[in-house]
């Protein structure tokens, strides 16, 4: 059924956002109508960022191209936006082949759906297992058993410095990318140190003792090379997202709702880190706070580390 000429968004779908796949004129032809009718019921029609827009929009044109080959006799919004199809199309429609990748699809799908109150009502989202909490104890071990199951032996070992470097030492994704073996150092009487040469967060600090030896043999191991990135610091060109997206596809046929990320690996060690500190419990019970959120309301400044290294290796638990 092809569109009148004077649809508004008839010139606009044809000209800009057809896809390359798209060979087929008369698939394209019968896709057209359901892109139009969504497009056209879109809130987010208008965009202060013409890039984000047009991102959505080609990939809708992918997806009901998709659909008009798998489905010709179901082209309507219902069905087109389920989350069913919107799952098999990530997995079929492009072959995209990273978690990240695939969510980011799906994702712009789903925004969609709010054009159409009536066939989808607002609910409440429910994150999977982790979300943005702290990675639990349980989850971690997993984690650092599936990534003993790699094939090649140095991604095993960039997996691994990855997750210990995180929840042993707090370091984010890109506080990650800069270390290198000789940052991974033992002080007297204060454990093992991991020094961060991130040029925005420069520091030193303590590895939890009961990760120190896995994180130092890995360290070992590496000699001067870099632990997870790609080149040695300070080019910085790290894997934080692949090595995650790979661990994570690891898990899914056994687990596939855990997701362990370095940030919720992060957030796990400022749990601990908090429990462990009585005087900071009790402030925060005096205070009538239930999380670290309100502390900073009138930014106050953070008082100095003590500059004794055993002190601050044993403050922060890098000395059993």
């Amino acid at each position: 059924m092809a569109l009148p000429d004077g649809n508004p968004y008839r010139a606009v779908a044809e000209r800009s956002y057809r896809p390359k796949l798209a060979t087929d004129d008369a698939q394209w032809e019968l896709a057209l109508p359901l892109f139009v009718e969504i497009l056209a019921a879109d809130p987010r029609r208008t965009s202060d960022s013409k890039r984000l827009l047009d991102g959505r929009r080609c990939t809708l044109a992918r997806h009901v191209y998709w659909l008009a080959s798998e489905h010709p006799d179901r082209l309507n919004p219902d069905f087109a936006l389920d989350e069913i199809q919107v799952e098999r199309s990530a997995l079929l429609s492009e072959g995209h082949v990273t978690y990240k990748s695939q969510i980011s699809y799906k994702s712009q799908l789903g925004s969609f759906r709010t054009g159409f109150p009536k066939l989808f009502p607002p609910s409440k989202r429910i994150s999977p297992s982790g979300g943005l909490e702290p990675t639990g104890d349980r989850e971690f071990q997993i984690a650092l058993n599936a990534a003993e199951t790699f094939r090649n032996n140095d991604t095993c070992d960039r997996v691994r410095a990855m997750l210990l470097l995180c929840r042993g030492a707090g370091l984010d994704s890109v506080d990650c990318r800069y270390v290198a073996g000789p940052d991974v150092f033992r002080r007297p009487g204060a454990g093992l140190w991991v020094r961060v040469t991130n040029p925005k967060a420069s520091r030193e600090v303590p590895v939890l003792a009961r990760f120190a030896a896995d994180l130092e043999a890995l360290a070992s191991r590496a000699g001067d090379n870099a632990l997870i990135a790609q080149y040695p610091p300070p080019v910085a060109v790290g894997q934080t997202s692949q090595l995650t997206d790979m661990l994570i596809r690891r898990m899914q046929g056994q687990y596939p709702r855990l997701r362990v990320t370095p940030s919720r690996l992060r957030r796990a060690w400022i749990r601990e880190q908090i429990e462990g500190w009585d005087q900071l419990r009790v402030f925060l019970q005096a205070a009538g706070l239930k999380s670290m959120h309100s502390v900073d309301e009138g930014q106050t400044p953070c008082p100095k580390s003590p500059a004794d290294p055993v002190r601050r290796a044993r403050l922060l638990g890098g000395v059993a």
